[in-house]
């Protein structure tokens, strides 16, 4: 049987607190991660609508006659002027600018950071007018012709540079004809964001770190729970192969236990069916409580008369049988005589009641050994030698079959 010092089997609490961190990971990380990527895209266009702002503060008409008439100092400071006091009223900005495409490269037309009159704790460095614009490979995309179309463009990913990390944002620019001039852009300052993002990131790895803990939890609780349940199933089982009057096995035990030692292939093996002489006798004239204590008394004799690793069953209401290996007949008609001594014992719990057994016994080698074998000849020998006479064994004689 499964010993009660265990508290669970380790195989099945690693199993079942897998299973349980498989679940509770995924309700933990799915959901931040949605989350993050929402606040990825509340971030995305909050930068793209201060792009828009920033394009619609700009003359769309001063900005054309920039870039048809070329640089002019007096022109360049009232189209700027707007743009700077916008870039002073949003401190998260690092950069706003405009460019113009020609022939798919850009060119800066104005940047803020070159008015005097621009209010920011920041140190920029200026862009000429019409300096060219490299943008680095990895932000390489259609990002342009999207512009074109009159569309809003926000960079998918971070940048970073000298004054940190920052998000770019692009909107187009329009003349009053309604002619595409060019575009305004900002970078627009992550430290809030990154920092709350890291925030975030510490409460997620608590969370997932607690989620552990629980599929820990989960998982011994689970593995205790299948413990108990194999426990008592086991024990419902094996008590399910025992006699409850006196403890031995029951019909059902036996054989389990004798086809056990068949197939442990001993030299021979015997086979004793005890009967107990007049037990309906014995229950007619003191009870059926006498006649349950003979039942008990025969069941101990039988148990201390054996020897280690022979079986004893009680296979029905007075039948009894010791199934016993490596056990020839001189060893099986020993063990007859000590249980025939010690049931009639007169000093035994029982003194004043006439009780006796009859045996009958059966020996094979192991090359003729089989438990219906064995049973019917012990079975032949019991009947025989209760028809001569009671309190007695019976050695089973093979001549008897021919």
């Amino acid at each position: 049987m499964i010993s009660k010092e265990r508290q669970f089997e380790l195989r099945t609490f690693l199993a079942a607190s897998l299973i349980a961190t498989a679940i509770l990971a995924t309700i933990v990380i799915v959901p931040q991660w949605l989350s993050r990527q929402a606040r990825l895209d509340v971030l995305r266009s909050h930068v793209g609508q201060i792009a828009q702002l920033a394009a619609s503060a700009v003359d769309g008409d001063l900005h054309r006659q920039l870039l048809d008439g070329g640089y002019d100092a007096g022109l360049y400071a009232r189209t700027i002027q707007p743009l700077v006091r916008f870039h002073s009223a949003c401190p998260d900005i690092f950069y706003v600018y405009t460019m113009v495409d020609r022939g798919g490269k850009t060119f800066f037309v104005l940047d803020t950071a070159s008015s005097p009159a621009l209010r920011t704790h920041r140190h920029l460095r200026a862009s000429a007018f019409m300096e060219p614009f490299e943008l680095r490979k990895e932000y390489e995309s259609d990002w342009l012709q999207q512009l074109a179309a009159g569309k809003t463009w926000v960079n998918p990913d971070f940048q970073q540079d000298n004054y940190g990390n920052f998000l770019s944002a692009h909107a187009p620019i329009y003349d009053s004809a309604g002619r595409y001039s060019g575009f305004a852009g900002v970078d627009f300052d992550l430290q809030y964001y990154l920092a709350e993002e890291a925030r975030f990131r510490r409460i997620g790895i608590g969370s997932l770190a607690a989620a552990i803990l629980v599929a820990l939890l989960i998982g011994y609780l689970v593995a205790r729970y299948h413990f108990d349940l194999h426990h008592q199933m086991e024990k419902h089982y094996h008590t399910s192969l025992r006699d409850d009057l006196t403890g031995l096995l029951n019909r059902r035990g036996a054989l389990r236990a004798v086809n056990e030692s068949l197939g442990r292939r001993a030299k021979s093996y015997a086979a004793l069916l005890i009967d107990i002489d007049d037990l309906k006798r014995i229950n007619d004239t003191h009870g059926h409580a006498a006649g349950d204590a003979v039942i008990t008394h025969v069941a101990e004799t039988i148990r201390h008369s054996i020897r280690e690793g022979d079986e004893c069953a009680r296979l029905g209401g007075d039948e009894f049988m010791i199934f016993a290996a490596d056990c020839d007949a001189d060893c099986a008609s020993e063990l007859a005589l000590r249980i025939l001594e010690r049931v009639s014992d007169p000093e035994g719990p029982l003194a004043h009641v006439v009780a006796g057994v009859s045996i009958g016994i059966a020996v094979q080698d192991y090359s003729n050994a089989s438990f219906d074998r064995l049973y019917h000849q012990a079975d032949a020998a019991l009947y025989r030698g209760k028809s001569q006479g009671k309190r007695r064994f019976t050695l089973f004689d093979p001549l008897w079959e021919s």
